[in-house]
């Protein structure tokens, strides 16, 4: 059965003002206090969490929060967070989670009755309480905001492990990884020269897992045009190889054997503001097709 492109309604923005559903400002203790723990208060017999580990400076716990329905068939783990600047990627995950959990949706309840979710919201959680005001985040589209206070890129810290966070992630991952059925990476691309609906992915990882989600970004491309140019990584050659290999998402395959898939969204290209409502409307749909193409095997 072809997968049907699940369409969005608009989504509030993430400005801080009436009607926004976040500030974009919020530290990461903020998103967890404002945007995870409501729920799980309202769903504890569907949300738990746990501590996986703290930041560098030992000055932030990093929580994972686990989404179980009563019978499930699938589990997807999902982290968010791992560059500062990319507001939509860790707030745009957190609002398909609530849409998830208070189920909104018709199409989101095949996630909330038969997939289990493993979620780190945030992986640079330092530098997301960190990064200032509106402005700073602004003026930054290549990464001049650290990520955490070892001032070393998550995605290259896969070997060294230099960051606290990094390895805090990598742990929680393998205890958990035999039970996994897939794993998602949601970004955002900050700059427009990768084009729209990035998606790097492992070399080896399987055509036809590959072709799901290629249609789906080929979709959405048609629906939402744009002169710029689709992108993928992987078995692809007219973008850079190895940009996945070098990530800790790209561990989980490798390392693993667990499908493993980097989701961006470029926010620059369809709105070169951050955290607007069209900007979060995009991002929510991206992800969340792209996890429904997963879920919904499940519900079959």
């Amino acid at each position: 059965m072809a997968f049907e492109l699940w369409s969005v309604s608009q989504q509030p923005d993430i400005l801080g003002g009436r009607g926004s559903f976040a500030d974009i400002t919020w530290t990461y203790p903020e998103i967890i206090e404002h945007l995870y723990e409501p729920l799980r208060a309202r769903y504890p017999e569907y949300m738990t969490r746990r501590v996986i580990g703290r930041d560098t400076t030992g000055e932030y716990e990093i929580w994972a929060y686990e989404w179980t329905p009563a019978h499930y068939d699938r589990t997807i783990y999902i982290q968010s967070g791992v560059h500062v600047i990319e507001t939509e990627g860790y707030f745009g995950l957190a609002r398909l989670m609530t849409m998830i959990a208070e189920g909104e949706d018709e199409r989101l309840r095949a996630v909330r009755e038969h997939v289990r979710l493993l979620l780190v919201p945030c992986v640079s959680v330092w530098g997301v309480s960190k990064k200032g005001g509106y402005e700073g985040l602004m003026a930054d589209k290549r990464h001049q905001i650290p990520h955490n206070a070892a001032m070393v890129n998550p995605n290259r810290d896969d070997a060294d492990e230099k960051a606290a966070e990094t390895t805090a992630v990598k742990r929680y991952f393998a205890a958990n990884a035999d039970g996994i059925d897939f794993a998602f990476d949601f970004h955002t691309t900050t700059e427009t020269g990768w084009g729209a609906y990035l998606m790097p992915y492992a070399d080896g990882l399987s055509e036809d897992i590959a072709e799901r989600h290629k249609a789906i970004n080929r979709a959405l491309y048609a629906k939402n045009k744009t002169d710029y140019p689709q992108a993928y990584m992987g078995d692809e050659t007219h973008y850079p190889r190895g940009g996945i290999h070098n990530s800790f998402i790209g561990g989980f395959f490798k390392n693993f054997g667990v499908p493993a898939m980097t989701i961006e969204h470029n926010d620059y290209i369809y709105d070169p503001r951050l955290g607007t409502s069209k900007a979060m409307t995009l991002a929510v749909e991206l992800y969340g097709n792209h996890l429904l193409a997963e879920a919904e095997l499940s519900a079959r």
